[in-house]
C-alpha cells in the first residue's frame, strides 16, 4: 500500500516538475524541489518513510501554489506562500536530521554497507554539521578500500580545496627553520636571528611588515640549556624585534635549532563590534546576496561569516571600511569552480585600527586601484569586481578577519549600512542599497 502512494506522488511530482518552474520563487525554491527524487530514495528506512511521504506531498502542493502566485501581485498572498515555502525547508531540514541519526548509528555498528546507502547522494545539508561529517570522514577513510564512496570523495575534496583557497583568500601560513650552522637570511620579512657572547647565546625574532604577525615557534637543542620559560606562540609587533630566549652552551657539538611558522595579524587583536560596515559598492545602487553567513556552498569553516555579492565584471567596489592597504594582487586572469583555480583569484586585503584584515576577493584582472602602504578612508573606490580564483561566477567575497593563531584565521560576523538601515546578517537572495 505504502509503495502504490509512493509512486503515485513521485509520478504527480513528475507531472508538476515538467511544467515551467514558477518565476518568483526560482531562488527561494527551486532547490527543495530538485532534491525530490533524491529524498524518495530514503522512502524504504524505516525511521523516515512518513517524513518523506509528507515532505514529497507538501513540495508538489507548493510547487502548484507557486505556479498560480506567480500570475498575481497580491503581497499577502505572496507572504503566506513564503510561509508555505520556509516549512517546506523546516521538513526538509527535519529529514536532514534524521538521515544524520542514522549515518551515527551506521557508524557506530560499524556497517559500512548501510553507510554508503545514506551517504549515496549530495544533497543540500547533508553531512555539512561539522561534527556528523568529521566522524563519516574518519569511518569512510578506514573503509574505503571495500568501495568508495563519491559523496564523502567531494567532501574530502572540497575541504583540501577551501583549505587552500582559504589561504589564498584570507592569509598564508608561512613556514621556516632557523640552526645555529644557518647564515642569517634578512632578506626574510620575519625570522629568527642570534648572537653568542662567550658561552651565552641570546635568540631574538624579528618582523619587518607594516603589521603584526602571529608566530609558532618548535625548538631543538643539544648541550644547551635554555634560560627561562618562553611562550611557544608569540606575536611579533610590526617593525620591531626583541629578545625572545637566552641559551647556554653545556658544552662541545652544541647545537640549537628552530622550526617555526607565522601568520598575518596578532592573535591578540579584539574586533570593534560596535563597528558598522559600509556596503562595499557604489551609495545608492544595490546588488543581489548569493551567499550569506553560513552559506553552503563555500562559507564554512574560516569563511563562515563571508558575504558574496554578485556584481557584473567590472563593477566599481568601494572600502567598507577606513585602514592601510598591505596586500594586493592583480595579474591574474583565471578563475572558475574547479580546485586549479584556487589560487588565481585578485584581491586587496586592508588593516583595520582594530588589529583584524578586510578581504576584497576575485577581483578583475588589472583591476586594483589602491597599492600597498596606501591609508584608504571609508568609502574609497578600491578596484573592480570580477571572475577569477575559485568561482561559480561573477562576485564580490567580502569578509573581516582575525588570526586566532599562527595557524588559523577567524572570520567576524560584522553588520552593515544600508539605505533601509542597519543589517545584522546578509541574507541570501536579498537585495541590498549601499548608503
Amino acid at each position: 500500500m505504502f509503495l502504490r502512494l509512493f509512486t503515485l506522488l513521485s509520478f504527480f511530482f513528475f507531472i508538476l516538475q515538467s511544467q515551467e518552474y514558477p518565476e518568483i520563487f526560482k531562488t527561494l525554491g527551486t532547490p527543495l524541489y530538485k532534491v525530490i527524487p533524491k529524498i524518495n530514495s530514503f522512502s524504504d528506512f524505516k525511521g523516515l518513510q512518513s517524513s518523506v511521504t509528507s515532505f514529497t506531498n507538501k513540495a508538489s502542493i507548493c510547487l502548484n501554489n507557486g505556479r498560480k502566485i506567480d500570475k498575481v501581485e497580491d503581497r499577502k498572498v505572496i507572504k503566506l506562500h513564503l510561509k508555505e515555502l520556509r516549512k517546506l525547508q523546516k521538513s526538509y531540514d527535519y529529514i536532514i536530521h534524521s538521515i544524520h541519526k542514522e549515518i551515527a548509528k551506521s557508524i557506530k555498528n560499524n556497517d559500512y554497507k548501510l553507510f554508503c546507502k545514506l551517504t549515496k547522494y549530495e544533497m543540500n545539508g547533508l553531512l555539512e554539521n561539522k561534527n556528523i561529517q568529521n566522524k563519516a570522514i574518519k569511518f569512510y577513510t578506514k573503509n574505503a578500500h571495500k568501495k568508495t564512496n563519491k559523496l564523502l570523495e567531494n567532501k574530502i575534496e572540497i575541504n583540501k580545496l577551501l583549505e587552500s583557497s582559504s589561504q589564498e583568500m584570507y592569509n598564508e601560513i608561512i613556514q621556516s627553520s632557523y640552526n645555529s650552522n644557518s647564515k642569517s637570511n634578512k632578506k626574510k620579512s620575519v625570522g629568527i636571528i642570534a648572537s653568542r657572547s662567550q658561552n651565552i647565546i641570546t635568540v631574538s625574532l624579528y618582523n619587518k611588515n607594516s603589521y603584526d604577525v602571529t608566530m609558532q615557534i618548535i625548538p631543538q637543542y643539544k648541550n644547551i640549556k635554555q634560560l627561562g620559560n618562553v611562550e611557544k606562540e608569540v606575536v611579533i609587533k610590526a617593525n620591531t624585534n626583541f629578545q625572545y630566549v637566552r641559551l647556554k652552551v653545556l658544552g662541545s657539538g652544541a647545537y640549537y635549532g628552530y622550526s617555526f611558522h607565522w601568520m598575518m595579524g596578532s592573535k591578540n587583536a579584539k574586533h570593534n563590534d560596535n563597528y558598522i560596515y559600509r556596503l562595499p559598492f557604489a551609495k545608492n545602487s544595490a546588488y543581489l546576496v548569493s551567499q550569506g553567513f553560513n552559506g553552503t556552498k563555500t562559507h564554512k569553516g574560516s569563511s563562515q561569516y563571508s558575504v558574496d555579492f554578485v556584481m557584473p565584471i567590472g563593477t566599481k567596489v568601494y572600502s567598507a571600511r577606513a585602514g592601510v592597504v598591505i596586500k594586493t594582487k592583480s595579474n591574474s586572469n583565471r578563475g572558475g569552480y574547479d580546485k586549479k583555480f584556487a589560487s588565481s583569484g585578485n584581491y586587496v586585503r586592508v588593516l583595520h585600527d582594530d588589529g583584524t584584515f578586510g578581504t576584497y576577493y576575485h577581483l578583475k584582472q588589472r583591476g586594483v586601484l589602491v597599492h600597498k602602504g596606501q591609508v584608504i578612508p571609508r568609502g574609497f573606490a578600491i578596484g573592480y569586481s570580477g571572475n577569477t580564483g575559485y568561482s561559480s561566477g561573477p562576485h564580490l567575497h567580502f569578509c573581516v578577519f582575525k588570526s586566532m593563531s599562527a595557524r588559523k584565521i577567524h572570520t567576524i560576523k560584522i553588520r552593515f549600512n544600508s539605505v533601509d538601515g542597519v543589517i545584522e546578517e546578509p541574507m541570501k537572495g536579498e537585495y541590498y542599497k549601499a548608503r
